[in-house]
């Protein structure tokens, strides 16, 4: 099988290139979607849900099925629980509805299998490929768009997102696909020609995203405002910002609303929470002020970091405003998480295109545009290299510590349990829950959790 699919990463990849050299755009616009969702794919076949966070998603997502307005984690509790708890709580409120909504619908069509609960993250990384090369073509010439777009869609940390390996898994690919949804919807209409039902549909998709991932989508709102600024309508401007922004709250705070009305324990502290990791370490989250400098070049190359900092000095020369929102895009999410107590890589993930774009734009089009062009493009394609290397490298072809077939779930998923059955001292119990019906598991013995 390794054999296969590396003979069919190099031909896909081949043609990818040829194509984009004959100007066969759209042909290679294809293939490079083609690629992504081969790799998406090839990554999605384990056969069991991972620890974190894919089984917890899996299991509420099951759960709203039937319930799309109550996220469960435990549906029907037999033990006393800490509602501070997401690993273990009766409601389950630490990710907004959206995602698992999705994810609940899928289970709803193809059955309670873990590919699935990953169909939805597939589809949303794949869509996102997409709106990479359309706002990268928006900025630039398709060659750099295209470059772009086979970067975000090879990458090694958004395959294992979109596979479910890697925590926030789905929910991280839906929350990027609708921030960059409202970021194309940004650009799209260029400044000056902005107008009232563009700032109304920019806090609409805002306020979608924001029910993926809550706060940081308010980037996309920050972005917009300094995108379409303009020194002669500085007050209307101002005005209809502000109007995106209530655009955005119609569409969350109904659903803040419900929670409070219905669980408000619980609601109360999610909000309190919502900034934990600015001040708590998280744990397997913990470590230094550049952890997330180190996260940015394993993610989007050794030399994107450098090359921001000449995206700095273009921007400085040319005053575009192009090169402002790619900063911003990139640097913002950097530049917050870094003074965060939690580094959690993938909180990055949100610049992702913005990044993906500089680096494609130094490695194809530097040397027209700035004289002492060497360097960064020396830059630029050692970070190619790396997104392409790293993005090998996480398939885990040849890697003892790949992921495969569990006897757990085997174990699990043949296990014929009566309904109404409560299972004590089982490791898997989320998963238990997920693949049975009317069952309640515990990873404990069964006694009182308060004692």
């Amino acid at each position: 099988m390794p054999i296969i699919f590396i003979l069919a990463f190099i031909l896909t990849t081949v043609l990818t290139f040829l194509f984009a050299r004959k100007k066969n755009h759209s042909a290679a616009l294809i293939a490079i979607l083609s690629l992504s969702l081969f790799l998406k794919l090839y990554c999605s076949r384990d056969p069991y849900l991972h620890q974190w966070d894919e089984r917890y998603h899996a299991l509420v997502a099951k759960n709203m099925i039937t319930q799309p307005l109550k996220p469960t984690l435990y549906q029907n509790p037999v033990l006393p629980y800490d509602y501070k708890d997401w690993t273990a709580n009766h409601i389950w409120l630490s990710k907004p509805p959206v995602p698992l909504w999705f994810m609940a619908g899928s289970i709803a069509v193809f059955g309670t299998h873990e590919y699935a609960v990953r169909v939805p993250g597939i589809l949303f990384s794949i869509a996102s490929v997409l709106l990479t090369f359309l706002i990268a073509r928006k900025f630039f010439d398709v060659r750099i768009a295209l470059l772009a777009a086979f970067l975000h869609g090879i990458s090694g940390i958004g395959t294992d997102l979109a596979s479910g390996r890697l925590s926030s898994d789905g929910v991280e690919t839906c929350f990027l696909f609708f921030v960059e949804l409202a970021m194309w919807w940004i650009v799209r209409t260029a400044p000056g020609n902005f107008k009232l039902k563009h700032y109304a549909v920019a806090g609409i998709l805002t306020g979608i995203a924001v029910m993926c991932k809550w706060q940081p989508a308010l980037l996309c709102l920050a972005i917009m405002f300094v995108y379409h600024w303009q020194r002669d309508v500085v007050v209307k401007h101002i005005f209809y910002s502000f109007l995106a922004f209530l655009s955005a709250a119609v569409v969350f705070v109904p659903w803040l609303v419900h929670c409070f009305v219905n669980f408000p324990v619980e609601t109360k502290w999610l909000l309190q929470s919502l900034f934990s990791p600015m001040t708590d370490n998280g744990a397997g989250h913990q470590g230094t002020w550049y952890s997330h400098i180190l996260n940015f070049s394993n993610f989007f190359g050794w030399g994107s970091l450098l090359l921001m900092i000449v995206a700095i000095v273009l921007f400085i020369k040319s005053k575009s405003r192009v090169w402002l929102l790619l900063l911003l895009w990139a640097l913002l999410p950097l530049i917050i998480f870094s003074f965060a107590e939690m580094k959690r890589g993938t909180y990055l993930m949100i610049g992702a295109p913005a990044a993906f774009m500089v680096v494609s734009y130094f490695a194809l089009q530097m040397a027209e545009s700035f004289r002492f062009a060497r360097f960064p493009i020396a830059l630029a394609w050692i970070s190619v290299v790396t997104i392409v290397g790293y993005s090998i490298e996480k398939l885990y072809l040849f890697s003892d510590n790949k992921p495969g077939t569990s006897d757990w779930s085997e174990t699990i998923k043949n296990a014929d349990y009566s309904l109404g059955t409560i299972i004590y001292n089982e490791v898997h119990c989320i998963e238990v829950m997920f693949y049975h019906d009317d069952v309640v598991a515990y990873a404990i013995a069964g006694k009182d959790l308060s004692e």
